[in-house]
């Protein structure tokens, strides 16, 4: 149905508080916890390669179960809601994982494990999440509402890297463990509440596994250039995403610096801020200005960007383009979500979502184990290998733009309407 009731800014704020909880966790997760624990147990040599296998795989996995959620949820409510349970069932699940997990003193395998249920759990609720916007946000606040989707995934993200970045080199691993927990739980039941009016269950006959399954392989009553975005969004996230795991090992080897935890930490809380007000700002604007052009904007000026960052050396002049960067990151997180949601069929809003999001977790899943081989090939020159991963970073914005080019410039509104 179309939406004509107008959300207040608290409604807005309350139902983008999960994307908070979970991106605290995902880049405490992948940047820090993650790369230390496998630090702690394999060969400095080898722990590039293995970090980028152990991120595809569990992130792989993530993705796919996002994707079935979403699904899922169209199809099937189970309990109070359609999308407010599967929100709550994954959040709690995650935070126990996350709870009982040890830092130290454990192995490979046991790490992968414990990696691949929090992303599994993780993205139950994310599945979830993805397609709020478009059942309970009308077209002409979606740019506002993405925007603080982007506000709180990267408030998220600074929280996580500047708090953990803090604990985790304090050597307070347990505790960092713990706040992790705690946020997801916090972030995901304030959403929930917000959300609980609105979000009725949805009866389409009985629960059909297989079917479930195989429909998420049929993208019918798809819009036109909604695959066009989720291509060229696949290749702009590529672009940036994989960086994060491994700027522990470029603070590192590169700019050898003594103290890698604080600098991503420092870095992480300054380009997330100029991200956040980005991201807000120019979801904002899309609402009136439009969404394609800020899009092959933000992807022009990140390729740029990041092919200069093997000239720098220093510390200070990594931050100055990593700000730009993060800032072209935050626009284009926000703009396309809205963009993606404008395109996404109504009744079939947690699919289409779940489509777009393989543009993130794919390319989380893939740019981690291509950058990473890359640091392995070149293991013996590391100035070398990191070289090479800053400038096929760069291409990645380049390929986006050809995929851009195929969005209509204004999007034919609600291509499906219903729920």
């Amino acid at each position: 149905m179309q939406i004509s009731e107008r959300r207040s800014l608290r409604y807005l704020i309350g139902m983008n508080t999960v994307h908070l909880g979970n991106n605290y966790l995902w880049i405490s997760y992948e940047s820090l916890i993650l790369p230390l624990q496998i630090q702690g147990v394999a060969s400095s040599q080898d722990k590039g390669i293995i970090l980028g296998i152990f991120a595809f795989v569990g992130t792989s996995v993530g993705v796919f179960i996002s994707l079935f959620t979403g699904v899922l949820s169209d199809r099937f409510s189970i309990g109070w809601g359609r999308r407010g349970p599967y929100i709550f069932l994954g959040s709690m699940a995650a935070a126990l994982v996350v709870f009982s997990s040890r830092i130290s003193s454990i192995s490979l395998w046991w790490i992968f494990l414990l990696y691949s249920l929090v992303q599994v759990f993780s993205n139950i609720s994310a599945g979830a999440y993805q397609p709020l916007f478009r059942d309970l946000v009308g077209e002409g606040q979606r740019g506002l509402a993405t925007g603080f989707n982007g506000l709180f995934t990267l408030l998220g993200t600074a929280m996580g890297l500047g708090l953990i970045g803090y604990l985790t080199g304090e050597g307070l691993y347990s505790l960092s463990l713990v706040t992790i927990s705690v946020i997801i739980i916090a972030t995901s039941l304030l959403t929930i509440i917000t959300i609980a009016r609105d979000d009725h269950p949805v009866h389409v006959g009985k629960l059909r596994l297989k079917e479930t399954f195989l429909d998420i392989f049929d993208p019918k009553g798809k819009s036109k250039g909604f695959f066009h975005l989720v291509l060229g969004s696949f290749f702009f996230f590529m672009g940036i995403t994989g960086l994060s795991f491994f700027e522990l090992y470029y603070f590192s080897d590169i700019l050898k610096a003594t103290n890698p935890e604080n600098l991503v930490a420092i870095s992480g809380v300054v380009v997330l801020a100029v991200s956040t007000i980005s991201s807000v700002t120019f979801g904002t604007l899309s609402d009136r200005l439009g969404r394609k052009n800020i899009l092959i904007f933000a992807a022009i000026v990140g390729g740029l960007a990041t092919s200069l960052i093997p000239l720098l050396r220093i510390f200070s002049d990594f931050l100055i383009l990593g700000a730009v960067i993060g800032s072209c990151y935050g626009v284009y997180f926000s703009v396309s979500k809205a963009l993606a949601t404008d395109l996404s069929p109504g009744s079939e809003a947690g699919k289409f979502m779940s489509y777009f999001n393989l543009a993130i977790g794919g390319s989380a899943a893939f740019s981690p184990l291509l950058f990473g081989s890359i640091l392995g090939i070149f293991k013996n020159s590391s100035l070398v290998g990191y070289t090479v991963l800053f400038e096929l970073s760069a291409l990645m914005y380049l390929l986006c733009l050809l995929f851009i080019r195929g969005v209509p410039s204004k999007p034919i509104s609600s291509p499906v309407e219903g729920r």
